[in-house]
């Protein structure tokens, strides 16, 4: 009978060891499970503010684009005022054009006393560059360039 007496509370006591046993580890898997999802969450989170940081930086480009373009649009626009004005001014205005690298106004006009071509050549012979050359065939043409 003493045997007996004894069986009762080591079989609870298994039982409990067996419940706290099963209990910890299904606590475990749980805390396992949500470390794992907040550390893909964090991914995640750092994937999409890399997409947002990449949106945000093709937006700001589209954006200095489009503002550029505006202010070229203005600038021609203005060109074109002053090449009206000067018209008015001038019967010699022959043209206008507008520079966007250098940002300037150009106003063509008709050379009162126009140069002949040899000494348009003489003038432009040594300078080299865009701008001479576009100097030199005005200069033969019997225009010249004004920048505003």
């Amino acid at each position: 009978m003493d045997k007996n007496k004894l069986i009762l509370p080591i079989t609870i006591l298994l039982g409990c060891v067996i419940l706290g046993g099963t209990f910890y580890a299904v606590q475990a898997s749980k805390q396992k499970s949500i470390e794992k999802q907040q550390a893909l969450k964090m991914e995640e989170d750092r994937r999409i503010a890399g997409i947002k940081a990449e949106e945000d930086k093709k937006a700001a480009e589209a954006k200095a684009e489009m503002d550029e373009k505006e202010f070229d649009a203005k600038r021609k626009s203005d060109c074109l005022s002053i090449y009206k004005t000067e018209s008015d001014k001038w019967n010699n205005a022959r043209g206008w054009r507008y520079d966007e690298t250098e940002n300037l106004c150009y106003i063509r006009y008709k050379d009162p006393k126009p140069k002949s071509a040899a000494e348009c050549e003489a003038q432009y012979k040594d300078l080299t560059g865009l701008y001479f050359i576009t100097q030199k065939l005005l200069c033969k043409d019997g225009e010249f360039e004004n920048s505003f």
